[in-house]
């Protein structure tokens, strides 16, 4: 296990960013393991060391076979030290610190930084924390880990989706749609606002447009393969086929945008350290056989900064975008830098 974001934020927070021991009270900056941490750490900043109450090891200071192993790095086993009094309390194998002192002494550091709040800093403490709760709790049903896969798989010449990551996806819409967000946050709430719209449109048409095939896949319907000789039909349903594509492809783009706006709005009301380690998120794409690549992608200044609450269109207006052209000529949007489109949309209702 390692420390996450939310363990972190808790031990911080509530220590003030000050070491814990009795009397010292050294302003600390986290330790991110970067070449910017150790150049920080050169110039004489004081780096904090996240320190266990009870070591994990067997070997170590306080270990205690009884504790739970899976809480050894919450909250609950951590300590704010500067790196002086982390040495000075496992020397000798922790013998001069018993789990009870640390816990004490813990305590009384966090009741100090809490009289220096005052009761208002000590609400935004408690809301900061319980949006820091929330960001994990997405953290844990968003497959941010796997999200290059699971786009690269969409923005196949014939998409699919495994079931389990199909499930995945719907489980989390649903989750986005009962979510209440507090007001404190209104940058990081009007990010979610807009993923959740985005969700919803790309739950919605991957339920309209994929079939069940292969017992374990989901397939973009090709309707297409279905008819016979005939030049007419079959030019109508392609051309189907491709805006229910190209829609599914810009809808990948626009969710890989708006999740990459969640984690900056987030580190920059919740925790400036949230995903600082793992980054953004990038979009699987190319062929699957020739070409694959993956790519970064984010809302610009101009998206985000004007007076739309939301930067992302909505799927009517990508489809019928998609529409005008398709039905004209079915390959128009081959090799298109779809991720522009959303632009694209914005820039022609303003001059219509």
């Amino acid at each position: 296990m390692s420390i996450n974001v939310l363990n972190r934020k808790l031990l911080w927070g509530r220590a003030g960013n000050r070491c814990a021991y009795d009397g010292c009270d050294q302003t600390l900056t986290v330790d991110l393991g970067t070449e910017e941490s150790e150049v920080l750490s050169m110039v004489g900043v004081v780096m904090g060391e996240e320190a266990h109450i009870r070591s994990a090891r067997p070997d170590g200071p306080r270990h205690d076979p009884q504790y739970d192993s899976n809480k050894l790095d919450t909250y609950e086993n951590l300590l704010l030290l500067c790196p002086t009094h982390h040495t000075l309390i496992d020397k000798n194998g922790g013998a001069g610190f018993s789990v009870e002192t640390l816990q004490q002494m813990k305590l009384t550091h966090e009741r100090r930084v809490t009289e220096r709040l005052g009761q208002d800093g000590e609400s935004r403490r408690e809301l900061s924390e319980r949006m820091a709760a929330l960001l994990f709790v997405w953290d844990q049903k968003m497959p941010l880990e796997t999200w290059e896969r699971i786009t690269s798989e969409l923005n196949q010449p014939i998409p699919r989706l495994p079931d389990s990551q199909y499930t995945r996806l719907v489980e989390v819409g649903s989750w986005l749609l009962r979510m209440r967000w507090p007001d404190s946050f209104p940058r990081t709430v009007r990010a979610f606002r807009n993923l959740h719209h985005v969700f919803g449109d790309l739950l919605n048409h991957l339920q309209k447009c994929m079939v069940w095939e292969h017992d374990l896949w989901w397939m973009l319907r090709r309707r297409y393969k279905d008819i016979g000789w005939n030049p007419g039909a079959y030019k109508g349903l392609f051309a189907e086929f491709q805006t229910e594509r190209f829609t599914l492809y810009v809808l990948a783009i626009e969710a890989t945008k708006a999740i990459n706006w969640v984690i900056a709005e987030a580190a920059n009301e919740v925790d400036r350290f949230y995903r600082f380690d793992q980054g953004l998120v990038l979009m699987g794409d190319g062929d699957g056989v020739f070409k694959s690549f993956v790519v970064r992608l984010e809302y610009d200044s101009e998206e985000v900064g004007g007076d739309s609450p939301e930067p992302y269109p909505g799927i009517e207006e990508i489809t019928g975008y998609l529409q005008v052209n398709i039905f004209t000529d079915a390959h128009f949007f081959e090799g298109y830098n779809l991720a522009a489109i959303a632009r694209e949309i914005r820039q022609k209702e303003t001059n219509a």
